[in-house]
């Protein structure tokens, strides 16, 4: 596999609220007043599914887009981001592998 290729290892939905940083890549961000009513911020919601992928070497949380609450940890303009994977590593549960060899 290529440094920069991500691979899908497998899609994890999260059962326990993950913290994550209110800033990606430097920036901070608030969210709308819509989703502090929904939720506490800063806090990737129970229930969130997505990936578990490899990308640069290393494993990342990429959560699907169009769920509930994703405005709580991700900011408006950039629903696609990379949550380093130590972040939900005790938070999720696997819903799909993709590979038989893991």
């Amino acid at each position: 596999m290529k440094i920069f290729e991500e691979k899908k290892l497998y899609r994890v939905e999260i059962i326990k609220s993950c913290p994550v940083i209110n800033s990606i890549s430097g920036k901070s961000y608030l969210p709308s007043s819509d989703s502090v009513k929904e939720g506490p911020f800063g806090f990737i919601p129970v229930g969130t599914k997505g990936w578990v992928i490899e990308k640069f070497g290393k494993k990342y949380f990429t959560p699907d887009e169009d769920q509930e609450g994703l405005d709580l940890f991700t900011p408006a303009d950039q629903p696609n981001i990379l949550i380093p994977y130590r972040k939900i590593e005790d938070a999720y549960k696997i819903i799909w592998r993709p590979y038989e060899d893991l």
